[in-house]
């Protein structure tokens, strides 16, 4: 993605927005620690609204990434229909308390989505990624475009990304962080678009981004669903 590009799009929309923070060691506001301790927390109305979508649409044999496990409800409720569950944090209490549910297909590891590092675990690309607070925490215009360009490339062809209105629209009551990083449905399928990602409105507080398939790959896939039901039988 051309630095340019995105760099007029901040301009045109996102003005209010630092360009850059200028870390790169642990970007974000990661020094907020009781913002980020979430394992002994109760689920939020955000977070299980969409897993009672990923309910819905079915999860099995998927890999799914998710942002910020918290208590690893995602995990405990998905675990046996899922291929494989990736989770990460900021937290070493979440790391531990979801290693001790002891699910086989479940690993939590540390690490921060605004750091352009890329990760070493888990499957290269997910079927579904899970971040119900995308730009809450976000320091600068450079690490949520590094954040966005990770998501894109961590996306099967054909994946979804899974948010919330809520999570998105809401940001930490610190004077470092831009009252902007809320997040209109607008502003999430604008920046989506510039990064190959399509926005859709599921209902009105469930979101998801898609990585588009190519249409020959569509049309495998279209032809292949019914004949593995059929298999299933």
């Amino acid at each position: 993605m051309a630095f340019s590009r995105l760099e007029g799009l901040r301009t045109a929309r996102f003005a209010d927005v630092p360009a850059d923070c200028h870390e790169d060691l642990d970007p974000g506001i990661t020094e907020i620690e009781e913002w980020h301790d979430w394992f002994a927390r109760d689920t939020t109305a955000d977070q299980l609204r969409i897993e009672d979508y990923l309910e819905r649409t079915g999860v099995r044999n998927l890999s799914i990434l998710h942002i910020g496990v918290g208590n690893s409800s995602l995990a405990s409720r998905f675990s046996e229909q899922a291929a494989v569950i990736v989770g990460t944090t900021l937290s070493p209490n979440e790391k531990h308390a979801g290693e001790q549910l002891g699910l086989p297909n479940y690993s939590v590891h540390i690490h921060n989505k605004f750091s352009a590092d890329r990760p070493l675990w888990g499957p290269r690309r997910f079927d579904v990624i899970v971040d119900n607070n995308p730009t809450t925490f976000c320091c600068c215009w450079r690490h949520f475009s590094a954040m966005m360009e990770s998501y894109a490339q961590l996306l099967k062809p054909g994946g979804k990304l899974v948010t919330d209105r809520v999570g998105l629209g809401w940001v930490a009551s610190n004077p470092k962080v831009s009252r902007r990083w809320r997040f209109s449905f607008d502003d999430l399928s604008v920046t989506a678009e510039a990064f190959g990602l399509k926005a859709s409105a599921v209902d009105e507080f469930t979101y998801r981004l898609d990585r588009p398939m190519n249409p020959a790959r569509r049309l495998i896939r279209r032809i292949a669903r019914p004949l593995r039901k059929m298999i299933g039988r």
